[in-house]
């Protein structure tokens, strides 16, 4: 009895171990802040499944970020994508959605895995502008801030398709870690600009930076008369200040003009933008780091675009100044914050009590009064 006892036992072990599946996953340990984590794995689950990752931040705050779908292919090999640009330094980690009743995997599996996102944003600061004139070119001007500089930069340009018009090439950084380059391009619009660095016989990402070129339009020459003084033309720059910190955002309310809205932020910090649009739903802006501006453009009717700003790293504290082109005003306001669901900055201002000496003085000179008559 006890022998067929043990034989069924292993009979039921050997079912559950077969009907369990593997998933795999090769997967950096650290990557820098701005990369794109490329995911590849195998798998014995069958083509056409799937299923989905979700990200976690682990440190500095617990929270969960987002998910990302994959499916099986053929030869059981899955891969999927996980841009960093919005993240923080700190240590991060994916779990693979598992469907433990009809798909179970088995203990071999890669169900977690945990990894590092290194912030080197902060170690070349750009003095070049971020938005220039086409001229054909992109100067590429800044420093290196660590203590002892590279010999030498590897910069690459993008355009927003992904496209290199650029590089990759090395550049010279001097003894005090400057640098400068001209980067041909053959029209006006947006580059990124890419730099890394080489030690340990490793190419190390450090940064990207957004460059964008204005076509310069010469106007034709008209007979007009005088006429009197009008409004801002679409294309008119306004900016607003405000304070802002990572408990305490800065708010703004842009009066737009009909046509394309364009909003840029000072440099610095590292800065991440929220605006509402038109039906309700709000966007998170959260593409460069503290050397180059947050900046996005938006098809506008005309009217008010509301829009909230913070530091991306906790302990930061400073002074946001934002550019709206093509824009009437620009306004910092904390009433804006009630637009997000956000509490108002300082609340309502309660109402002044009358002093405890007014009444008392009141009730003595009355006393007085009786007493004299």
């Amino acid at each position: 009895m006890k022998r067929i006892v043990c034989v069924t036992v292993l009979l039921l072990l050997c079912i559950g171990s077969a009907a369990a599946y593997e998933i795999k996953c090769d997967c950096p340990q650290e990557v820098y802040r701005g990369q794109v984590i490329e995911l590849d794995g195998t798998s014995t689950l069958p083509p056409g499944y799937s299923t989905w990752l979700t990200l976690y931040e682990v440190q500095p705050l617990a929270r969960q970020l987002g998910q990302v779908t994959i499916v099986i292919q053929q030869g059981g090999v899955w891969n999927a994508e996980i841009p960093t640009a919005g993240l923080e330094a700190g240590t991060y980690k994916f779990e693979i959605y598992e469907n433990v009743e009809n798909y179970p995997y088995s203990s071999s599996s890669d169900t977690t895995v945990l990894f590092k996102v290194i912030d080197r944003s902060g170690e070349i600061v750009i003095s070049s502008p971020t938005t220039q004139e086409y001229r054909g070119y992109i100067d590429v001007a800044g420093r290196v801030t660590t203590e002892e500089a590279p010999p030498g930069l590897q910069i690459t340009a993008y355009t927003p398709n992904g496209d290199a018009v650029y590089g990759p090439l090395y550049i010279r950084t001097d003894e005090n870690g400057y640098f400068a380059e001209t980067v041909p391009v053959e029209s006006a619009g947006r580059y990124y600009v890419q730099f890394s660095d080489f030690k340990n016989n490793e190419e190390r990402y450090i940064t990207q930076v957004t460059f964008v070129l204005e076509a310069v339009v010469t106007p034709t020459p008209i007979a007009t008369t005088a006429q009197p003084t009008a409004p801002p033309s679409a294309g008119t720059k306004v900016s607003a200040s405000a304070q802002a910190s990572r408990d305490v955002p800065a708010y703004f309310e842009i009066d737009t003009k009909p046509g394309t809205l364009t909003v840029t932020t000072s440099t610095g910090i590292d800065w991440r933008l929220y605006y509402l649009k038109e039906d309700g739903a709000i966007v998170k802006v959260d593409e460069a780091g503290s050397v180059a501006a947050e900046t996005f453009t938006i098809a506008t009717d005309g009217g008010m675009v509301y829009l909230k700003a913070h530091p991306v790293a906790e302990g930061d504290d400073g002074v946001i100044t934002v550019t709206a082109t093509n824009a009437d005003a620009i306004t910092a306001s904390t009433g804006v914050a009630a637009q997000f669901n956000d509490p108002v900055p300082g609340g309502a201002a309660e109402e002044t009590p009358v002093p405890v000496c007014v009444p008392l003085a009141a009730l003595i000179i009355l006393g007085y009064l009786l007493y004299r008559k």
